[in-house]
């Protein structure tokens, strides 16, 4: 069964798949990014600024807080940016949260600009899947007698 990041990613087909501990770290900041309350959130307001400072500050500035602990870097970054996953994101976070931590912790903190680079594209093509797929359905309906 695929997951919620598998549905993401799948939208963008040309991105090349990480593997192992980037695949896990990308896949964390996929479901950070989608918990995210869009419409009430302290985030929804600084939308300017989310890619380039808010979201990456807060993923690395947890790797130094979390004593290598990936339960810990979750409940600080996701506490930080109000993210709560919904229900069917929760059996694969509680998943990932268990791979081994440090290599994790070390792309987070090597890598991030590079992770949440991927994950702004990854969010920007679903999202525009999103519309195309709705647009579809809705000009469907106005054909149909």
């Amino acid at each position: 069964m695929a997951t919620s990041t598998d549905k993401w990613l799948a939208s963008v087909p040309e991105l090349p798949a990480l593997t192992g501990a980037h695949s896990t770290a990308e896949r964390l900041l996929l479901l950070l990014h989608y918990g995210i309350d869009w419409e009430n959130g302290w985030v929804a307001s600084r939308r300017a600024v989310y890619w380039e400072h808010h979201l990456p500050d807060r993923v690395r500035l947890a790797t130094y807080r979390c004593g290598a602990d990936l339960d810990r870097w979750w409940g600080i970054v996701s506490e930080k940016l109000e993210s709560r996953p919904n229900p069917s994101q929760r059996l694969e976070l509680s998943q990932l949260l268990r791979e081994p931590p440090k290599p994790v912790l070390t792309i987070m903190r090597e890598s991030t600009r590079a992770l949440v680079l991927r994950t702004q594209i990854v969010a920007t093509a679903y999202r525009e899947s999103q519309t195309h797929t709705r647009r579809k359905r809705d000009n469907a309906g106005e054909t149909s007698p």
